[in-house]
C-alpha cells in the first residue's frame, strides 16, 4: 500500500510558507554582514592603534592592520535579507533538539539566501525584541534545507 500525497498539498505548503515569511507575516529584516573587502588605508594612523591579529574578521576593524610597510582595513558591506527569527529555546525544540547557550537564535529564511548566508561574517537584528538596537550574531551552525519541498532553510546564530 503506497501513499500518494496531493501535489495541491505543496502548493498551499508553499503559500503559507512564503506569508509567514513575509514582512506583513512572521518575517524580519535583518543585515548581514560581510568583511571580506580589504583596503588600503592612509599613513596617518598612530602606530598605537595598530593590531597585528591573525582572524581579520574578529579584528578591530577601526584600527587596521600593517602588513610590510602598507596598513589595511576591512570594510564592512551589507545586505537587507528577510527571515523568521526564533528567540526561545521552546520554539527551537519544534524543529530539532539542540542545546544553544542563552541569546541564541535560529532563523528560517529562502534557501536561494544560502550563499549569502554562508559568506556571511555576522548577522544583525534589530526589532522591538533588541530594544530596537542592533543585536550581533554569528553562525553557530550550518544552515540545514527546511520544509515540505526544500525551498527553505534553518541557521542557528549565536549573540556576539
Amino acid at each position: 500500500m503506497s501513499i500518494t500525497i496531493p501535489s495541491g498539498v505543496f502548493a498551499v505548503y508553499a503559500d503559507a510558507a512564503n506569508a509567514m515569511l513575509a514582512t506583513t507575516g512572521f518575517g524580519v529584516v535583518c543585515k548581514l554582514v560581510y568583511l571580506n573587502k580589504i583596503e588600503t588605508m592612509d599613513d596617518s594612523t598612530p602606530s598605537f592603534r595598530q593590531k597585528k591579529v591573525m582572524d581579520l574578521q574578529r579584528s578591530n576593524t577601526s584600527g587596521g592592520f600593517g602588513r610590510g610597510d602598507s596598513n589595511f582595513r576591512t570594510v564592512e558591506q551589507t545586505e537587507d535579507i528577510t527571515l523568521r527569527v526564533y528567540w526561545s529555546k521552546k520554539d527551537f525544540k519544534k524543529y530539532g533538539n539542540i542545546e544553544l547557550p542563552d541569546g541564541a537564535v535560529m532563523t528560517i529564511g529562502n534557501y536561494s539566501d544560502l550563499t549569502a548566508i554562508n559568506r556571511a561574517s555576522f548577522l544583525l537584528i534589530n526589532t522591538s525584541q533588541t530594544n530596537n538596537q542592533d543585536w550581533k550574531f554569528e553562525k553557530v551552525a550550518e544552515p540545514t534545507i527546511h520544509g515540505l519541498d526544500g525551498n527553505y532553510l534553518m541557521c542557528y546564530w549565536n549573540r556576539v
